[in-house]
């Protein structure tokens, strides 16, 4: 009875599945050992092997690794250990509360269902979750609240197009995608904003793609100072949908200009590793206006990119000047990120004037089309649901 009782439960959930779930590797860059869960509403049941346990709103149970078999115990009693624990709730409003213990981190709130199981010596927990929830958490950790809708239809097919053209980027780790930058930051359900969820939802299936009808790079960044850049002079490889744009949108918003102040000493030792020698300097030879963006700054007859400028001293953007104030380098900088694709402080100031998303993305994406991703055959599609399901089911 209970094996029949455990296969119609997984039944449904296959069936509600369809090509809407994915699987998300939660905490992906944290060896988890131990985690506490709490369902928020009701209708959540334990899975594992033949044992079904119904769950109570706000009951606690604990997630933890045994060796390679999954404990789960709560307060009272220790249900047992299995090589795979699953958390199903039976309705598509589920809502579970997960944080994890060892190591500790913040709680984080999450939609659908939960499965658990032991491989690369820790605690793997996957969050198996309507794609059109995951974009809207997607979005929202990535912009943040209280912007227009239409910014966050067009943050939504940056979102899309990226999952849904990397659902194999974990294929052989048993899962679609992971929840930090190696993928896309994703930290729970979307609560902050329903705007978020609502344009999600208004631009379902939608995903940007280029002139061979493959889906893009769907860069972006916080803002471009005014001027975005080509992807060659940042990654070295030419895009033709990724070109430079003049964007007088961002301007004025909080990250346009930034300043820093580094050490003459440091900026001089910087310059003699990269074969500048700084006793043939003079202080006028450092200084260095910058109108428009550019790839190469070039000194003492020693060019070096700006981006070594950047990582070396952890600098807001490539773009800006030099000058010096009182034994100091002083740095003024226009933007905040790489400035390849679509500025975000842009992009929401676009939406503020009513521009539509559609203007929104072919502003910042060089001959681009907005398509129905179900509408074209990518080469490396992959079926979600067959992984999802997998993920859930597999013994």
């Amino acid at each position: 009875m209970r094996k029949s009782l455990v296969f119609l439960v997984f039944a449904f959930v296959a069936v509600t599945v369809s090509a809407q779930k994915l699987s998300i590797s939660l905490f992906n860059d944290l060896a988890l050992q131990t985690v506490l869960i709490t369902p928020e509403t009701e209708g959540y049941k334990l899975i594992a092997g033949d044992v079904v346990v119904d769950l109570k709103v706000n009951q606690i149970l604990y997630i933890s690794r045994s060796g390679d078999s999954v404990l789960v115990r709560d307060a009272s009693k220790n249900y047992g250990k299995w090589r795979r624990a699953s958390i199903v709730a039976q309705t598509a409003k589920g809502i579970i509360r997960f944080k994890p213990i060892m190591p500790a981190q913040p709680l984080r709130v999450y939609d659908d269902n939960l499965t658990f199981y032991i491989e690369f010596n820790r605690l793997m927990a996957i969050n198996l979750v309507d794609q059109d929830k995951y974009i809207a958490g997607v979005v929202d950790s990535e912009a943040g609240p209280s912007a227009e809708l239409e910014f966050y239809k067009a943050q939504s097919l940056i979102a899309r197009t990226f999952a849904l053209s990397h659902l194999d980027k974990h294929v052989g780790e048993g899962f679609n995608l992971c929840d930090n930058v190696h993928c896309q930051a994703y930290k729970g359900r979307s609560i902050r904003d329903p705007e978020i969820l609502k344009a999600t939802q208004e631009t379902k299936g939608l995903i940007i793609v280029d002139s061979n009808n493959e889906p893009i790079t769907a860069a972006f960044h916080a803002n471009c100072g005014g001027e975005t850049v080509n992807s060659e002079d940042v990654w070295l490889k030419s895009l033709p949908y990724l070109k430079a744009v003049n964007d007088p949108y961002c301007r004025s918003s909080r990250g346009a200009t930034w300043e820093a102040r580094i050490p003459m000493d440091d900026w001089k030792a910087f310059l003699e590793e990269k074969g500048v020698k700084v006793a043939n300097l003079s202080p006028d030879d450092y200084v260095y206006k910058e109108k428009q963006r550019k790839v190469n700054y070039t000194i003492g007859g020693v060019t070096i990119p700006f981006a070594d400028f950047r990582s070396k001293f952890n600098l807001r953007s490539t773009f800006f000047t030099i000058d010096i104030s009182q034994s100091q380098i002083r740095l003024r900088g226009r933007g905040y990120g790489h400035g390849v694709g679509l500025c975000q402080e842009g992009a929401m100031q676009q939406a503020r004037k009513k521009r539509t998303f559609e203007e929104i993305i072919h502003f910042y994406y060089t001959d681009v089309r907005i398509v129905n991703f179900s509408d074209i055959q990518p080469k490396e599609n992959l079926e979600s649901d067959s992984i999802a399901v997998d993920t859930l089911n597999r013994e």
